[in-house]
């Protein structure tokens, strides 16, 4: 256990949402017992006027501590306490980190996914949001390891970059696994489980060669000063496929992100590349939110979404719900990705309480899964999941 306790009281210092400021605040008076099992929560108006914060704000707040299975709202009573200071749990109970972005955007989804099976197998978290301040992480960590956490589950902000987050951990010998492929960079004999990017991109390449395209455009970074991660592993893909099946034409398909992200700016561009003989019929782009610039930037010069270009992005993000057409997208299987998690993360613990042995499976891909959507497909009727 380290020397140092960090209190982080001075929550309007922190670089992150209003909403996540006051979710700390909570979940601090939570885990110090000044919020106890069965209490009920002030209500939303007593914590708009003490904080000074919206509706919207403080309702995000206690819906996120809901996810994460702090807080349980029973209709027409209010919203309890359902988590137990940690000088009340069971000393039996392991007590797992949880150590993430909030500025990914599907974070949510993995975190709401890992609080509901943790909670189903016993197992008591503590969820700590990190900015993208190497610092900031840091001393989330730091209070992870001062609560006296068993183990920790490790999404870095930015992997090969945050070696002293991992330094620290490996110092305090506690069980990590870690959810992204930085294992190589920080010479540690942790496990990683990851998604397999390269696996989702191609399933998205491949089903657009299956629908007859071969104009092929990639929309998006294609490299990082990491030797690892979604961006290298996409770019590779889309390479790899397109060179090939003799499809590949860098000068005529890819494009980066920002054409599309000033597409007011960039409309004469536009219009010579996709209303011309050999414009692209079909678009993977990095994630969701380019795909959804994209979308935007056709339309606006007369492009319909699918009929003249078909259009993929990855993440499975909020916004491609909602527009019009809904967007097709390479998704996270979170449910197989968090027990792969659980399971590999009880052996670790499991070993590190008996000096038994670790698991041999030192890295564990998950597969991703492409949804099929109408920005590919012609009808909502043709909307499905493709393994």
């Amino acid at each position: 256990m380290i020397q140092e306790v960090i209190k982080v009281k001075n929550y309007e210092s922190l670089r992150v949402p209003k909403y996540v400021q006051l979710m700390l605040r909570l979940r601090e008076q939570i885990e110090n017992g000044v919020l106890k099992h069965g209490d009920p929560l002030p209500t939303r108006e007593k914590l708009m006027k003490e904080y000074d914060l919206s509706l919207s704000t403080v309702t995000r707040a206690i819906s996120e501590l809901e996810r994460q299975g702090w807080l349980i709202s029973r209709q027409g009573s209010g919203t309890f306490v359902v988590k137990k200071a940690e000088n009340e749990t069971d000393g039996e109970t392991p007590t797992i980190g949880l150590l993430v972005p909030y500025s990914r955007t599907d974070i949510q989804h993995f975190t709401t996914e890992f609080a509901h099976e943790a909670s189903e197998q016993n197992l008591h978290v503590i969820t700590m949001f990190a900015s993208d301040d190497e610092e900031f992480e840091l001393k989330q960590g730091r209070i992870l390891l001062e609560k006296g956490v068993n183990s920790v589950v490790w999404f870095p902000v930015q992997p090969k970059k945050h070696v002293s987050v991992a330094s620290l951990f490996r110092k305090n010998q506690i069980p990590v696994v870690i959810c992204e492929k930085v294992t190589d960079a920080f010479e540690s004999p942790w496990i990683c489980v990851r998604s397999d990017y390269y696996g989702g991109a191609m399933s998205a390449l491949q089903y657009f060669a299956d629908q007859g395209h071969q104009r092929i455009a990639y929309i998006g970074p294609k490299k990082t000063e990491s030797d690892f991660g979604p961006i290298n592993e996409r770019w590779n893909a889309y390479k790899d496929f397109m060179k090939e099946k003799g499809w590949w034409n860098p000068d005529e398909l890819v494009f980066p992100s920002s054409i599309f992200k000033e597409w007011p700016v960039h409309v004469k561009r536009l219009e010579h590349q996709f209303q011309s003989s050999k414009a692209p019929t079909a678009i993977v782009a990095f994630d969701d939110t380019i795909a959804l610039e994209a979308v935007r930037g056709l339309q606006s010069i007369g492009i319909r979404i699918p009929e003249n270009v078909a259009v993929i992005g990855h993440g499975d993000y909020n916004q491609g719900h909602y527009c019009n057409p809904r967007l097709s997208t390479v998704s996270n299987c979170w449910s197989e990705y968090v027990d792969a998690l659980l399971r590999v993360l009880r052996v670790e613990i499991e070993a590190a309480a008996n000096n038994g042995a670790p698991s041999e499976q030192r890295e564990i891909v998950v597969s991703q899964r492409l949804l099929i959507r109408e920005s590919t497909a012609q009808s909502s009727d043709e909307v499905a999941a493709v393994r």
